[in-house]
């Protein structure tokens, strides 16, 4: 994938966040500057989430945290989610998801899981439900969020199964964790 595609493809998810979430976590200009980071993966990659504090007193942490997901499907078919999830879902994946033309985002859920809680959250999205590493398009995340002496950070594992050449992405750019209370955000795309 050239860096032109993935300029665009970033910019593209960088448009999709809501504004009030784009308000509660960085500036728009900050996410702007980082739109080299995006990360596609034909297979499997994990990678480490980069460090996102949130707004606020780190002194007076909640006694939940928050992981917000959101998803596009851009196969131009519906997609059906699969998850193992821990926490209260506030929903749960969306499913089906239906097809969006970039760059729109397709669906979104969230985990409230209590702050600093070493987990693991797994999702995925495929285009046949009955056979999802066969004649399908399916991709997976999976974020593992560890705890070291009071501070959090975490990986994303992003895999592509099927027969249908897919491509999983990844905004690194608007996808991060805080390193004080475990709030994560991750933001990926089917294609």
């Amino acid at each position: 994938m050239t860096s032109n595609v993935k300029r665009f493809l970033a910019a593209s998810l960088l448009s999709l966040m809501p504004s009030v979430a784009l308000a509660e976590q960085y500036g728009v200009e900050d996410l702007l500057s980082q739109r080299h980071d995006y990360v596609s993966v034909v297979k499997e990659e994990t990678i480490q989430l980069p460090s996102g504090r949130l707004e606020g007193n780190a002194s007076l942490r909640p006694a939940t945290t928050i992981n917000d997901f959101y998803i596009s499907n851009w196969t131009g078919v519906n997609t059906f989610a699969g998850y193992s999830v821990t926490g209260t879902p506030n929903p749960l994946p969306p499913s089906p998801l239906a097809p969006v033309a970039p760059p729109a985002i397709s669906g979104y859920f969230q985990m409230i899981t209590p702050l600093l809680t070493p987990l693991t959250q797994l999702y995925y999205y495929t285009t046949n439900p009955a056979d999802p590493t066969g004649a399908a398009k399916t991709c997976r995340w999976i974020l593992t969020l560890t705890v070291t002496n009071g501070v959090c950070s975490g990986t994303i594992n992003q895999a592509a199964f099927g027969t249908q050449g897919v491509i999983c992405s990844l905004s690194n750019s608007q996808t991060f964790v805080d390193p004080m209370t475990c709030q994560a955000q991750v933001v990926t795309a089917i294609q």
